[in-house]
């Protein structure tokens, strides 16, 4: 899959996710003036804000990672010298990929079960399970396609650092 492809993607999962965050927020807080004002609960947000929590958390993963956003402690890491730092990405990218692959494994044998015996959720809305449990795996193979690009630029960092007229960036030294 071309970088290109997968940076359309993350656009369009971006721009979903700023969407659902909104909606997120504002469902919220209807559901508190409802709650707290008005003295009425609503029956649904609970459950569509968790959809929508986990929407946000495994579909925005892979752009994350593509940014190198994510939280990090990087305390040891900055320590190190950049040619330690390009092995020590590459063991996490390796690292992310097998997580992926397990996470996608698994969420894949969990959607395919809630779809053959038809799991509603336990609510009012009876949402069949398979949609939600579903965008797991999605996430999880933009994360994987993700890993997989760090991982090839790592070992192409490791590649040219050792060629002498080219630094550890790539670029040329001469």
């Amino acid at each position: 899959m071309k970088s290109s492809v997968l940076n359309f993607i993350y656009a369009v999962v971006e721009k979903a996710s700023e969407f659902m965050l909104l909606a997120l927020a504002l469902i919220i807080a209807y559901d508190v003036v409802l709650r707290y004002v008005f003295n009425c609960p609503t029956m649904w947000v609970l459950e569509i804000s968790e959809y929508m929590l986990v929407f946000l958390t495994f579909l925005s993963a892979a752009k994350i990672q593509k940014e190198k956003a994510h939280i990090k402690m990087d305390f040891f890491y900055l320590k190190f010298p950049p040619k330690i730092r390009v092995f020590v990405d590459l063991v996490f990218y390796i690292l992310i990929v097998l997580f992926a692959y397990v996470l996608l494994y698994n969420a894949v044998k969990m959607t395919i079960t809630a779809y053959k015996y038809e799991s509603m959720s336990n609510s009012l809305l009876e949402v069949p399970l398979y949609i939600p449990y579903s965008i797991i795996p999605v996430g999880m193979i933009l994360l994987m396609l993700q890993g997989i690009i760090d991982i090839v630029d790592a070992v192409k960092n490791i590649i040219t650092w050792n060629h002498p007229n080219e630094s550890l960036t790539g670029k040329k030294l001469i």
